[in-house]
């Protein structure tokens, strides 16, 4: 491949530690100075293409400033969810003072981490249960590791893994093709040996024996198992919500449904004021409903995020237009063969086209046998992501060690980050886990970035205020920051560790 050569910066425009984004041609280059060498590789992240150069450096990882993925900065490749890929790097000379970057003709803008080629004489057998984040990621996890055996990835839904916090945002809005959708190809998952059984149903999982049960009364055997079957959406348990106008708002199909349902609808009600819920209200309103959120919560995300960011959030929503009924709950649904009314604890009827339901997630382990489960039906690991004798758990399902407590985080990134452990622990890596949680979410056209984890806070420090275009809350505990949420300050987040 034809190389040209590019002066990009001088010598004495970056110190030990520092990044810039640069220009070799028509290509984004970040050049980078780390122990008195530079570095360069292509400047845009292969998540949602964020300018690195406005991220951060951890010695020789470079943090995506907007969702975090992380890349080693010698060879480029990924080191952290949510990025699949990792990037091209480039020939950096130093000649006198001038630094000069050598790049290809045709360089690409991303490319795959080094994985090992399935063996067909390999007789090992290693079964990851679920399709989404934690499971796509794993897969890919196993081959970086070095696994040549058989991979099966098993799932429910009639797809390959996805994008699924769009489900919510842009794709139910009509702003993200249907093509957006994948992380990866058909192809991808054919080339690299990863077996996809789509549509296909487990209904018991034998721990001790590593052996799953599927719904034809089929029996599967491994030598190791990842479960990472996520959260099943909670419902209410009223009559009614079964009716063909009530959804619930967790897989692509669910996403699509509404999307058909909302050309012949005008008004939405919300129950649930978490991410779901104002994420979904957020999408049907600019879809064009008059929608209603209604929540038991005084105060949206009060504990999580405190009272006065909630009252904020809450203020975004309904700048936009939407309303909301909060510390009520719903007592009834009613309707003959659709829901139009939503009857309230308090006796307040809303009139509705449509019921969106968004009031969390219970983990999806009611299949697991042979292994105790947490109090919220969850899966408790090790630093290594080990839940028994071969059997590994990630995702929304998994309990996880960090530092003196205990969390079960319903996250993409998380979800992906530990899924991709789990793979490199099950290929043999015997490394513990010990990735910084990370979320963000967008509510109106704010986005929202949080970093670490406060199960529970004694107070917040400010700078800056909610009501601001920008500014950073910190979450202490015995006046120590367990966590901090950011609105536009995406460079200061990046560089934090807490």
């Amino acid at each position: 491949m034809a190389l040209r050569d590019y002066v990009v910066a001088r010598v004495d425009e970056l110190q030990n530690g520092q990044m810039k984004e640069v220009k070799a041609g028509e290509t984004d280059v970040l050049l980078a100075r780390v122990d008195g060498t530079f570095y360069a590789l292509y400047g845009k992240c292969t998540h949602y293409g964020a300018p690195l150069a406005q991220g951060a450096l951890h010695g020789r990882r470079v943090r995506c400033p907007w969702h975090h993925a992380c890349f080693d900065l010698t060879d480029g490749r990924r080191l952290e969810a949510p990025a699949l890929d990792g990037l091209p790097t480039y020939e950096v000379q130093v000649r006198g003072e001038e630094i000069i970057v050598s790049v290809p003709e045709d360089t690409p803008d991303r490319v795959t981490n080094p994985m090992a080629k399935a063996d067909p004489l390999n007789p090992a057998v290693y079964v990851i249960l679920g399709g989404g984040a934690a499971g796509a990621f794993a897969a890919e996890g196993l081959r970086e590791g070095g696994f040549t055996g058989r991979i099966l990835m098993i799932t429910a839904e009639d797809t390959v893994p996805y994008d699924r916090p769009n489900c919510s945002k842009e794709y139910l809005q009509g702003e993200a093709p249907e093509e957006w959708m994948p992380l990866r190809s058909e192809a991808f998952y054919r080339e690299n040996g990863i077996e996809l059984l789509k549509n296909c149903r487990v209904t018991q999982v034998d721990v001790p024996a590593r052996r799953l049960t599927l719904a034809s009364g089929e029996t599967l055997s491994c030598e190791k198992l990842l479960l990472c079957m996520g959260g099943e959406p909670r419902r209410l348990g009223l009559p009614g919500e079964n009716r063909p106008n009530v959804f619930l708002l967790r897989t692509l199909a669910d996403s699509r449904r509404l999307q058909e349902t909302a050309r012949q609808s005008r008004r939405a009600v919300v129950i649930g004021s978490s991410f779901i819920g104002l994420e979904g209200a957020m999408s049907l309103h600019k879809l064009g409903y008059e929608v209603t959120v209604v929540g038991p919560e005084p105060v949206p995300f009060a504990k999580v995020f405190g009272e006065e960011v909630g009252r904020q959030i809450q203020q975004w929503h309904e700048d936009a237009g939407i309303r909301f009924r909060l510390g009520r709950k719903t007592d009834r649904l009613e309707g003959e063969e659709k829901v139009g009314r939503v009857v309230l604890d308090n006796g307040e009827v809303l009139e509705t086209d449509l019921v969106l339901i968004g009031i969390g997630v219970s983990p999806a382990t009611g299949i697991v046998s042979g292994l105790a489960l947490e109090k919220d039906g969850g899966i408790r690991v090790d630093r290594f992501l080990q839940a028994a004798d071969g059997v590994f758990a990630a995702g929304d399902i998994a309990h996880v060690p960090h530092g003196d407590e205990v969390y079960r985080i319903e996250h993409w990134k998380v979800a992906g980050q530990q899924g991709y452990h789990a793979g490199l622990n099950m290929a043999g890596a015997n490394r513990p886990y010990e990735a910084q949680p990370f979320f963000w979410s967008l509510q109106q056209d704010k986005t929202l970035s949080y970093l670490g984890h406060a199960q529970g806070f004694d107070r917040i420090a400010f700078d800056g205020r909610p009501e601001d275009d920008s500014f950073r809350a910190d979450y202490l505990k015995d006046e120590t920051v367990r966590a901090t949420l950011t609105l536009d300050r995406d460079t200061e987040l990046a560089e934090r560790d807490v």
